[in-house]
């Protein structure tokens, strides 16, 4: 077959693809409401099948959604129906990654598309010429609570007990004594956590968004951190005076959202202390779009970039890299920025980041 060519596809054979790609956007809400209203946590706490006015009973619910929802999660092969009895079962398999809970990321995925479903109006009209050329991050008024949910998943326990194990040394070097920074912190988990566990080190968490910050901040305060403190910077802008301030620079999914993705890279780089470590976490993906076509969290990831990570980007006269810039590029440009030493590893119990560990000479 020429380079380029499809098989052969009638237009019957495209409109059956079509619905079923359609199907599957309407079966991401229905886990993104099952998510939202407990429905798969009253499911999965139920010691066999039930029939519809069961289950609604047993979630304080009206039978009618109940039932309509179910119809989606049967349909799409999520939930098993016995048409005899008129009965519902979530396996336990299923339980699992539905676990609100789980270790799964892509289940906290439903949730984040029905958030970015709000702003598909305004986001087609920054194609227009005429049109805006972005979006600001008010435009997405639950993003921070999504993420922090997220974050709080992926790095309660997962954090110290093994991403930080990845970093030769790191371990030691924080309880040994050395100042670490978090960049484009957002509400500050990481830091929260690495804060609690070493309670000797100190901690400082940048983010350009005030509400983000002010929220870090008073969590930080009830908890009683001491050692860590946040503040409104941007990160292509640091203050003249941290030049050779920091011991280790943390970035957790926030490069590729920069306006100016270059020179927040090249600041890192001035504010480490020579012999500084750097982790870069980003999405899993590569630079070219022929490279992604077999990734099967590829068009998600991408649906992610074209209404959240572009946009924000391109609102600030960015770039716009988006969420699938690439490994390739990421590192192309942690050369540039005169990082050493670029080691592109996995990060833990997170299959959708790469982890981009990196020096200062």
């Amino acid at each position: 077959m020429a380079h380029g060519q499809t098989p052969a596809e009638t237009e019957e054979q495209f409109a059956r693809r079509l619905t079923t790609t359609v199907s599957a956007g309407f079966v991401t809400l229905g886990v993104a409401i099952g998510m939202r209203t407990g429905l798969f946590a009253k499911l999965s706490s139920l010691d066999g099948p039930r029939t519809s006015i069961q289950i609604a009973e047993a979630a304080g619910m009206k039978e009618r959604y109940v039932r309509e929802w179910l119809a989606i999660m049967v349909t799409s092969r999520i939930v098993e129906y016995n048409k005899e009895q008129r009965t519902y079962f979530l396996p336990p398999h299923r339980r699992a990654v539905l676990h609100p809970h789980a270790g799964e990321q892509v289940v906290h995925m439903p949730e984040f598309m029905r958030l970015l479903a709000g702003v598909v109006t305004n986001v087609a009209d920054c194609f227009r010429q005429d049109g805006p050329e972005g979006m600001p991050y008010s435009a997405y008024p639950g993003f921070q609570d999504w993420q922090l949910g997220l974050r709080k998943r992926e790095l309660q326990t997962n954090l110290v007990a093994n991403f930080v194990p990845t970093i030769a040394g790191l371990k030691e070097r924080l309880e040994s004594g050395i100042r670490i920074h978090e960049a484009a912190c957002g509400r500050g988990i990481p830091t929260l956590i690495l804060a609690q566990h070493f309670p000797n080190r100190t901690f400082v968490g940048t983010d350009i968004d005030l509400e983000s910050v002010q929220w870090a901040a008073t969590e930080s305060k009830e908890r009683g951190l001491v050692n860590a403190t946040f503040q409104v910077q941007d990160l292509a802008k640091l203050p003249a005076d941290w030049s050779d301030s920091f011991d280790y620079v943390l970035v957790w999914d926030a490069v590729h959202d920069q306006a100016d993705p270059e020179g927040a890279l090249r600041e890192i780089y001035r504010t480490m202390k020579p012999g500084g470590q750097f982790s870069m976490v980003d999405i899993r993906g590569h630079t070219e779009l022929e490279d992604n076509i077999d990734n099967p969290a590829a068009t998600m990831m991408y649906g992610v970039s074209l209404l959240h990570c572009t946009p924000v980007s391109l609102f600030f006269g960015g770039r716009g890299l988006g969420a699938m810039w690439g490994q390739e590029l990421a590192v192309s440009m942690l050369q540039e920025a005169r990082f050493t030493n670029i080691r592109v590893l996995d990060v833990p119990n997170i299959a959708g980041n790469l982890h981009f560990l990196c020096h200062k000479p």
